[in-house]
């Protein structure tokens, strides 16, 4: 976890040396989704590092593509999560590096790089942020609890967005939304019972997957499912929902998603 870690100290710098509101592009096979210099940027630099240490390794970054190799491994890069928060100068976005072995998630790391945050794990080593282990609690009552919910405008599911929120706000003390990995890393420290989206990519998932599972929660789809990531060079146009969440919390959750 140390060269994760250090990757991830490394594009929080780049990501800081950015001006605040920075321009943007739109992009064209999604509205909603844009990208910044900063993005290529960092991106550019984790592929580099990751190649020079590990040349043989598969890679899947979001702004820059995939890149096959001949191991089992593959490194799925996020360079900025929460982007247009980014360029808007919010603190609430994120930088994420997954790892996958045979298509499955053995390790991740992400930064909050405005917040000088950094979680790292991996399977059967724990979860840690800033170098403290991070240990979910079971135990509670849904209605104390906070709910992050993200989402973007993507008729018709927007209505069933709003219809899930209104079902979950009930049942909660209340909801927010960075509409970023933010909302994941709160779940991961004890702060939101789940954290929800409906129209996420791998990039999005691979990191938080693994931290919140060795932290004590549950990471899957909103349907209860366990994300499939095989063959993960072939899933970047794949549409994942996702559903991070805290220990007791799950079946609740998912009750009220497939209602």
């Amino acid at each position: 976890m140390t060269f994760l870690e250090s990757l991830l100290r490394e594009a929080a710098e780049i990501a800081l040396s950015f001006p605040r509101g920075l321009a943007f592009r739109i992009k064209d096979a999604d509205p909603n989704q844009v990208v910044t210099d900063a993005d290529l940027a960092i991106g550019q630099k984790l592929k580099s590092r990751i190649h020079e240490r590990f040349p043989h390794d598969s890679k899947i970054d979001e702004e820059w593509g995939t890149v096959r190799g001949t191991s089992a491994i593959t490194w799925v890069i996020d360079p900025i999560d929460g982007t247009s928060n980014f360029a808007a100068g919010s603190p609430l976005f994120g930088i994420m590096v997954g790892i996958l072995e045979h298509g499955r998630p053995v390790a991740g790391g992400v930064s909050l790089p405005a917040l000088s945050e950094t979680y790292v794990a991996a399977v059967g080593h724990g979860a840690y942020v800033n170098g403290n282990e991070l240990e979910l609690k079971a135990g509670g009552d849904m209605a104390e609890q906070l709910v992050a919910y993200g989402m973007d405008f993507h008729p018709p599911e927007t209505e069933l967005d709003y219809r899930t929120m209104a079902s979950i706000a009930s049942r909660c003390r209340g909801i927010r939304m960075s509409n970023s990995i933010f909302d994941c890393m709160m779940v991961a420290k004890g702060v939101y019972a789940a954290s929800m989206h409906r129209r996420n990519r791998i990039w999005d998932c691979v990191a938080p997957h693994v931290i919140i599972q060795e932290a004590g929660g549950t990471f899957s789809t909103m349907e209860g499912d366990v994300p499939d990531y095989r063959n993960p060079l072939t899933k970047v146009t794949q549409v994942y929902s996702m559903l991070a969440c805290a220990p007791d919390f799950h079946r609740t959750v998912i009750d009220i998603t497939r209602t």
